[in-house]
């Protein structure tokens, strides 16, 4: 992977200057009722989206609630209670049960419904503190998820077919055919997250507009990491395939992990060879810090055996072969 020097200054300007020239060019001036259609993505400002990602976050952590009167305060503290309670002892909520069927049931309902019919386990929860989010926290949520959507989907409309291309001769698997992407203020201990969607199929992915690792140019090629979840899995998929014969072949075990790390990687360097095509020299993949701080013994063997198999050069299983075999 190509390591670039930033110069601060430099790199502030012309990034300014895109995402000006992006908004400008192609911002739909959205509301939160409106959906941002750009195939296959449907991009969503949900009011009750950001209000489940939000009392989730509070699960982690406790917001100052000054401003709130203390008839107010009970209410939002008795629909954290609640969520408290759903989540159980689970570390991250993200993924419990109740969690992920209230997801896909906001999925079900209008982003900006005023009393809409939630089929789903924290429905209670969510109306009783409705009131209190809507009156204190969501004029700004909402602002910062509209900015997002805009610049988002001007993004993708302009790049996201050439990188679903070069996703789908990656991993020789076809792109999902519809993807709810929802921007919320939170998006999970992580800042997004992706999940099968059960009543209408597809996927949905839940991203944080406030988290400062997939705003700008990131939101670009975190869209398509997300969305790449959907075709690279630690069980299923060409990938997965790949790395249990590479592991079968040495004689050792899985590399925990490393489906995760070659997606990161796929999505980022994808994403800035793009950006490259289009003028920006300076982009810094999220894979970069993941590579350094979360799996630095992956870097290497990605850098050195999977890189050129992006380029064109041999299989995906003789690359993955070759990672295998550099980890060890």
């Amino acid at each position: 992977m190509q390591r670039i020097s930033l110069s601060p200054g430099d790199h502030f300007i012309r990034m300014r200057c895109l995402m000006i020239s992006l908004l400008l060019t192609f911002t739909l001036g959205a509301n939160a009722s409106e959906v941002v259609r750009v195939a296959p993505w449907e991009l969503h400002n949900s009011f009750w989206m950001s209000l489940h990602q939000t009392l989730m976050s509070e699960v982690r952590r406790t917001r100052v609630l000054g401003a709130l009167t203390a008839e107010e305060q009970a209410v939002w503290n008795d629909a954290v209670a609640a969520y408290r309670t759903a989540a159980g002892n689970a570390g991250n909520v993200t993924f419990t049960r109740p969690m992920v069927i209230t997801v896909d049931g906001i999925t079900q309902v209008a982003d900006d419904a005023l009393e809409p019919a939630i089929d789903a386990p924290m429905a209670d929860a969510l109306r009783r503190a409705a009131p209190v989010y809507r009156k204190h926290w969501w004029p700004a949520d909402e602002k910062a998820n509209r900015f997002f959507l805009g610049y988002a989907a001007a993004l993708l409309r302009d790049a996201g077919e050439e990188l679903i291309q070069a996703h789908e001769k990656v991993y020789r698997t076809p792109w999902p055919k519809r993807i709810r992407a929802f921007v919320s203020p939170e998006g999970g201990p992580f800042g997004a997250y992706t999940m099968t969607t059960l009543q209408l199929g597809g996927i949905t992915t839940v991203m944080s507009s406030r988290d400062p690792g997939y705003q700008g140019l990131r939101a670009l090629e975190m869209l398509l990491h997300e969305s790449s979840h959907a075709v690279v899995d630690p069980n299923r998929g060409t990938v997965a395939a790949a790395i249990s014969a590479a592991a079968k072949k040495h004689g050792v075990p899985i590399p925990a992990d490393l489906w995760h790390a070659i997606l990161f990687a796929t999505s980022s360097e994808l994403t800035r060879r793009v950006l490259a095509g289009r003028g920006v020299t300076d982009y810094v993949p999220y894979s970069q810090d993941m590579l350094t701080r979360v799996w630095p013994k992956y870097r290497e063997p990605i850098e050195t055996h999977w890189l050129p198999y992006l380029s064109g050069t041999g299989t995906l299983e003789d690359a993955m072969e070759k990672v295998v075999a550099a980890i060890q």
